[in-house]
């Protein structure tokens, strides 16, 4: 029987090696590894939520060891420095791990357009590091507000930015706001509000959603405060300043805090031979199979997918979830002597979450929003939750915040003194 090997834990490759260890193959020996550099699945969907103190590592957090024992499949926790197709081996740090069929899940990375800067002054949200890192900012931002010497000090400690208006922007955004405005505000109560700014280059938030639901979250954010401003990019930061360009030029605003969401790469994997891309993403076939390589599949945000139009497909963790499916059908389908089938994507809605008990659902094409939407925003990510422990401490974390409020403790120290204004330029020269 075949050995499986599939590098990346994320939805696509947890999914799919959780199909394999409970398939034909795995009844008859196959041999199913995954192999990741944390040792823990991540439900990314409720990060916002994590920064917001809604919820805590240990709610979006699941070990591979506990569920490779509930499954059947092995885990190695090591990060892969190369994957060598002419030896069949996956090279990591530790080990050289053998392989038949590979998966590559790679998953993606934040973009940030060549610009060094702005990955050095943002914050990214792929992480439950990144969304406890972003609560105690915002934290540690209204407690630097108290003790401002000056007017324009106390305006930049309270100043986040956001940039990019997808529904990781637009989830963080609304989460940041009603943390920083809504349940710290008893706390500071001689504190200015705090101002949230959602930039972004296009026409409108939620690019790809149904025009409706989009006008309807924009109108949402902006009635609880929170500024949009589209046509609008990043384009540099200092620790102290955030420069936002449009077609009327150059803006520079005082900011203590910027948060990126404005767009993904693939993440990249060093292999012994070129593989085929298509601007930065793996191609495949409609079976998910690498260009040129049989018995190696990718799925999830590594890979450039496309739809019966000729679109790539989003990346969000459904599809992920249903290619990381039928990569391991299509594995074990190989390896009983039966033809790969095309992958159809089943992707029902959309989600996002504006909190305060306010979302945005598309339902196989229905808009949805208010209360309705929430619940079924709350339903759908509840029933996704890996781990009946996790779905238990949500449920029951959502009472206790209920009476007692979100977690407001930051593990952040702040430093004695904000690094000076103004000495950086702002925009590279040219």
């Amino acid at each position: 029987m075949p050995r499986v090997v599939i590098v990346g834990g994320g939805f696509g490759g947890l999914y799919a090696a959780s199909y394999l260890a409970r398939s034909e193959l795995a009844e008859r020996g196959a041999s199913i590894t995954l192999v990741d550099r944390k040792n823990h699945f991540t439900f990314t969907p409720l990060l916002a939520e994590v920064a917001a103190g809604t919820f805590g590592r240990e709610h979006v957090t699941h070990p591979y060891r506990v569920l490779g024992r509930r499954y059947g499949f092995h885990f190695v926790q090591d990060s892969v420095r190369q994957v060598d197709f002419s030896e069949s081996r996956v090279k990591s740090n530790r080990a050289a791990i053998p392989f038949d069929y590979l998966v590559l899940a790679v998953g993606a990375e934040p973009r940030y357009f060549g610009n060094d800067r702005l990955r050095a002054q943002s914050f990214p949200l792929t992480s439950v590091d990144d969304a406890l890192a972003i609560r105690d900012r915002v934290i540690g931002a209204l407690e630097l507000a108290t003790t401002a010497v000056g007017t324009q000090d106390r305006e930049r400690a309270l100043s986040f930015v956001v940039a990019g208006a997808g529904p990781a922007g637009v989830e963080i955004a609304s989460e940041i706001n009603h943390l920083a405005n809504y349940v710290l505000r008893p706390f500071y109560p001689d504190l200015p509000r705090a101002r949230v700014l959602v930039a972004d280059g296009g026409d409108r938030i939620l690019h790809g959603w149904d025009q409706a639901l989009a006008r309807a979250g924009l109108s949402r954010l902006r009635d609880r405060g929170v500024e949009v401003r589209l046509h609008t990019r990043i384009r540099d930061a200092t620790d102290c300043d955030v420069v936002l360009e449009n077609a009327t030029g150059h803006e520079s605003i005082p900011v203590h805090t910027l948060i990126w969401t404005a767009g993904t790469t693939p993440r990249s994997i060093a292999t012994d031979r070129q593989i085929p891309m298509d601007r930065g993403a793996i191609r495949v076939s409609n079976t998910l199979q690498v260009v040129g390589l049989e018995h190696v599949f990718a799925v999830g945000d590594v890979t450039a997918a496309l739809d019966h139009t000729g679109s790539p497909y989003p990346r969000v963790a459904p599809i992920a979830i249903s290619q990381g499916i039928r990569a391991a059908a299509n594995i074990e389908n190989l390896a009983l002597g039966r033809p790969p089938e095309p992958y159809e994507a089943h992707h029902a809605g959309k989600i996002v979450s504006l909190g305060s008990g306010v979302a945005l659902v598309d339902l196989l094409g229905i808009p949805l929003t208010g209360v309705l939407a929430w619940w079924i925003y709350r339903s759908a990510y509840l029933l996704k939750l890996v781990g009946g422990k996790n779905k238990a401490r949500v449920l029951v974390t959502l009472a206790l915040n209920k009476v007692f409020g979100p977690d407001i403790t930051s593990e952040t120290p702040i430093s004695r003194r904000e690094p000076p204004c103004g000495d950086a330029p702002l925009l590279p020269p040219g």
